[in-house]
């Protein structure tokens, strides 16, 4: 038996999210971001994915390839932004980014299989991913044994706390913008992609999504749009 594990991905997300600010923190909260996993050469085969249509939800196992995993010397208690950023709680009670193995976990909905060129690719909605995250695996959601009748939450029982949503200064964007594109914008900034621990009602944020940045401020519980201007490559 070894220890040295070596996995190679079976594709790849194209997601919305071009920057890790913004990701929604759990995949299913922002439905409005949809995203196609593209298969590796290897697992284009529509073979390999005959029957999924059937499910409506599907595990993704990936990695996070823009982070860097947990070191020896790393504290092994983090800093959940559920409890204000201020509680510690241990890793293994979290779902921080930083691991000691860097592997995501996250339930998408499958929206469509497409065959394309003698390939596939799925469309899924509800993604919690960086734009390029490798996938290592797919797996379908099970409901009867993946969602127990009986499990509890700990300190994330209940789903987070949500903010308004103003277009302010950004209005004149709501005719340009397609709406699934500004359901997307919404649904990510309700969920509030500050870190925990920032409170400044004057500071200006700029989130990433796809070629816009979209630049706002959080007072009272609302997060206000103040401009959409092109994204800097």
């Amino acid at each position: 038996m070894t220890d040295d594990w070596r996995m190679e991905p079976i594709g790849h997300i194209e997601s919305p999210y071009r920057e890790g600010f913004g990701i929604p923190r759990q995949s299913g909260i922002v439905p409005a971001a949809t995203g196609i996993l593209v298969p590796t050469t290897e697992w284009q085969d529509p073979a390999a994915w005959r029957g999924i249509e059937a499910f409506s939800h599907l595990w993704l196992v990936w990695v996070f390839h823009a982070k860097r995993r947990m070191q020896a010397g790393d504290r092994k208690a983090v800093r959940p932004p559920r409890l204000g950023g201020n509680e510690r709680v241990g890793v293994f009670a979290s779902r921080a980014p930083i691991r000691p193995n860097p592997i995501g976990l996250s339930v998408v909905r499958l929206i469509d299989v497409q065959q394309v060129d003698g390939g596939v690719r799925l469309h899924l909605g509800g993604l919690d991913l960086l734009d390029g995250t490798p996938i290592l695996d797919v797996k379908p959601h099970v409901p009867y044994a993946d969602c127990p009748a009986d499990s509890r939450g700990g300190w994330a029982s209940e789903p987070p706390a949500r903010l308004a949503v103003v277009w302010g200064a950004a209005e004149p964007w709501l005719a340009r913008l397609s709406p699934e594109r500004i359901a997307l914008i919404e649904q990510t900034l309700a969920q509030d992609p500050r870190p925990a621990f920032h409170d400044d009602a004057d500071r200006v944020y700029g989130m990433r999504i796809e070629e816009i940045d979209v630049r706002f401020v959080v007072r009272e519980h609302r997060a206000e749009i103040r401009e959409i201007v092109p994204a800097a490559d």
